[in-house]
């Protein structure tokens, strides 16, 4: 930051050597007396703007952000010329997140230093953080551009190219980058990373060990390596054409398969169904982890087998092409269409394989060709995968056993916005007073975001405000944030009578389709991959419109679905559902147990993908 300042000419003498005299103080980084002296010149003369600016600047330093915010924006409201003011005010609004604020005060900055890079390239980084990854590799450009010598600028322009999906345009940048500073081993990392997206496989192999002789303690490039390993081995057994005159019997053909195996995520948890569905079915299948190496302990993933294609059940972004072999991605997207850089990495891949229409149509919602997408959907299995798991025992925060409950409501999510944990809350609020015989348990999270108790505390303070009434006068909340196994959660499932969703869009939503399997009433919004297994006759809908993606509580987009769209379900219409259940006669919920059962079944889904694979000849 900018702590040095010199007084105008027109300040008073005092003034001056009071600056002078907190200057230095913050120089030698005794910051309580420079803010002190500082507070003592603005007692005399309160709108001087580099007294202001430096307050902001050492009680930033000292850890009080908010009162530092305070200060400079003081500062450049009085002197909007000041680029002093405006930087160190840009500095503090990013490391507070508030980047809306932030690319204004950079803009600013940008339009008084129109030459210098450091403000575009700050403005670059906020746009990436918001989820302009456009209009962040547009900024960063200028940034490189501006300060052709500066490797930090092409490196960073690498990065975020990457993250749009121009491999090619990332691969150059990370170049320039490296001529500029060839001992970065950083640099050296991402440009393997790039490189096996586009499948050039020893350029990313020379990258990687370039990287460790920089750095032998390296992590990334040694996961880059064992990818590259195993990718050879995979290479190396892909499967030759049939002999048309042969006699020997032709072996079942095979298949490579790649996802994040040891992960606990929705990605990791059917990439592993698909695996063991297909291993007794008796394919011949090698698996490749995201880190090259890593298997599950249920699996033994190692030997190679003969393949025409290395499956992906992973996001376009994290796809890795593999010399000789054709890229399939089993994918799926949330919204209404995918992000332009899902789009471009999309190209790259042979086929893209999603489980339910609502995909499809946000893939060539964006342009991507239809007939280079397929639709299998994903099986449904009401089994504890891990040998079984009792219902454990909950107590509400009153004190009464969750079972005694007549109506037992029950959300498995991730913490994030597009979960609508806020809509979620705000419906119970509206729909349960304190004496209803009923329970929420959500489940949020996995127990690794330490600061998931001050975000959530937030998000319930603001949610009490918007619809004027405090959680403790409606039915009680039973909150879970941990890891849980298969089974674990199989049990937790059991505890309730209902699930119920307010998500703004879903790829597939396993936790709901395990309850709905498990016998639990199902309540969900009428959009995205829900119409694909739900109708009027097994659960309850709630209609749901088309709106911009947006933070909760703001006009501010969600990052990951940046100049997007998703839906927003009806919370008047979700209020009367719960209200009917709570209130009414709840006897004769519809159930989705058979249809999801009988319907979507893992070895259906697993013989819909080798059909998809056989009909385009990569199996």
């Amino acid at each position: 930051m900018t702590g040095s300042t010199t007084a105008g000419t027109g300040g008073a003498d005092s003034a001056a050597a009071g600056i002078e005299a907190a200057s230095r103080l913050y120089q030698a980084g005794r910051m309580t007396e420079a803010i002190d002296t500082c507070r003592a010149v603005l007692a005399v003369e309160p709108r001087q703007p580099e007294a202001l600016n430096l307050l902001g600047v050492a009680l930033f330093s000292a850890g009080q952000d908010g009162a530092a915010r305070e200060a400079l924006c003081e500062a450049a409201r009085i002197d909007p010329l000041s680029s002093a003011a405006l930087t160190n005010l840009g500095i503090v609004l990013q490391h507070r997140r508030e980047w809306s604020a932030a690319a204004r005060t950079l803009r600013a900055l940008a339009a008084l230093q129109p030459e210098a890079a450091t403000a575009v390239s700050r403005l670059g980084v906020v746009s990436q953080e918001t989820g302009d990854l456009d209009g962040s590799a547009r900024l960063l450009r200028r940034a490189a551009r501006l300060d052709p010598d500066a490797g930090v600028q092409w490196y960073n322009l690498g990065l975020v190219s990457m993250l749009t999906g121009d491999m090619a345009a990332a691969a150059r940048a990370l170049r320039r980058a490296i001529a500029i500073a060839p001992d970065g081993a950083s640099a050296q990392s991402q440009l393997g990373e790039t490189l096996l997206r586009l499948g050039r496989l020893d350029e990313a192999s020379r990258a990687f060990h370039r990287a460790l002789r920089l750095d032998s303690s390296a992590v990334d490039p040694t996961i880059g390596l064992a990818r590259c390993g195993r990718y050879r081995t995979a290479a190396s057994a892909v499967r030759a054409p049939e002999s048309k005159t042969g006699s020997k019997a032709v072996p079942e053909p095979g298949l490579a398969v790649r996802g994040a195996l040891e992960s606990a995520t929705g990605y990791g948890y059917f990439c592993q169904r698909f695996i063991r569905t297909l291993r007794q079915r008796a394919v011949p299948l090698q698996a490749i982890g995201i880190f090259g190496h890593e298997s599950w302990k249920e699996e033994n993933l190692d030997p190679p087998v003969p393949a025409k294609a290395l499956v992906n059940f992973l996001i376009p972004l994290a796809v890795e092409r593999v010399p000789g072999l054709a890229t399939v991605t089993y994918t799926m997207f949330e919204g209404t269409r995918i992000p332009p850089a899902w789009r471009r990495q999309s190209e790259h891949s042979d086929l893209i394989i999603v489980p339910t229409e609502s995909s499809r149509m946000a893939w060539a919602a964006q342009g991507f060709p239809e007939d280079r997408l397929r639709v299998c959907p994903l099986g449904v299995d009401p089994e504890d995968s891990d040998g079984g798991s009792g219902v454990p025992t909950l107590v509400d925060p009153r004190g009464r056993l969750v079972s005694s409950c007549r109506h037992r409501f029950i959300n498995v999510s991730d913490f994030i916005p597009r979960k609508n944990i806020d809509g979620l809350l705000r419906v119970w609020l509206r729909a349960t007073a304190r004496g209803d015989d009923a329970v929420l348990i959500l489940k949020l999270g996995k127990g690794n975001n330490p600061a998931f108790a001050a975000e959530l505390g937030e998000l319930v303070l603001r949610t009490e405000a918007a619809v004027g009434k405090r959680m403790a006068d409606a039915a009680p909340v039973v909150l879970i944030n941990q890891l849980l196994s298969d089974a674990d959660m199989a049990g937790l499932l059991r505890a309730a009578t209902h699930y119920w969703s307010m998500s703004h869009g879903e790829g597939w939503d396993l936790p709901l389709s395990k309850a709905g399997a498990l016998g639990l009433s199902l309540i969900a919004p009428r959009h995205s991959s829900y119409m694909d297994y739900l109708d009027d006759r097994v659960a309850r809908l709630i209609p749901a419109s088309v709106r911009p993606a947006r933070l909760p509580y703001s006009t501010e987009h969600y990052a990951p679905f940046h100049g997007l769209d998703w839906w927003d379900p009806d919370e008047d219409a979700a209020v009367e559902i719960l209200g009917a259940i709570i209130h009414g006669d709840d006897s004769g919920r519809p159930s989705a147990r058979d249809h999801l059962v009988q319907g979507f079944t893992w070895a259906r889904a697993a013989e819909r993908l080798l059909a998809i694979l056989d009909d385009a000849g990569l199996r």
